[in-house]
């Protein structure tokens, strides 16, 4: 039997300004997602209707699979305006190519980086980036951390409804 993903919401809240959303993010059945002890950082914001949406800033977040205790970190970059040039440096990429996400034609890279200040580790990750025309924003999401490709392949498999405005 399989499962719908279940979309999480990722957003920034402010006592001074409200929500602010980055995404919606559609995650397998049994994986979760939760804050970084980080912050998240919005430089500018737009609104659609009545969602204010991230139109410049970053948000570090944990996807998480308590059963098979996985723990992946999720960086969530988003740029004004059209940006064709991802940023991939340290990226062993063993796979490559384009999809639709959200309506929306982008870029996904898969393969490993390495981890660490001393003791360096490679660890798996997959880079997804995609323009966002209705609020003419770049979307960059960088999944990393210790785990199976095909850990990552059920987390890129569900990403397809992905909801940016």
């Amino acid at each position: 039997m399989a499962f719908e993903p279940t979309k999480h919401i990722v957003a920034a809240k402010s006592l001074f300004f409200g929500t602010s959303y980055f995404l919606i993010l559609p995650l397998p059945h049994g994986w979760g997602i939760t804050r970084s002890y980080l912050e998240p950082d919005v430089h500018s914001t737009v609104r659609k209707e009545n969602l204010i949406w991230v139109e410049a800033g970053q948000t570090d977040q944990i996807i998480f699979h308590p059963i098979r205790k996985i723990a992946l970190d999720l960086m969530i970059q988003v740029k004004r305006g059209k940006h064709d040039n991802p940023k991939l440096k340290g990226v062993q990429i063993t796979s490559q190519g384009s999809r639709m996400i959200g309506n929306h034609q982008a870029l996904y890279f898969i393969g490993e980086v390495k981890q660490g200040l001393i003791k360096k580790k490679s660890a798996k990750t997959l880079r997804l980036f995609l323009y966002c025309p209705e609020l003419k924003r770049t979307i960059s999401l960088h999944i990393t951390g210790q785990c199976q490709e095909a850990d990552l392949m059920e987390i890129y498999d569900s990403v397809t409804g992905l909801e940016c405005h």
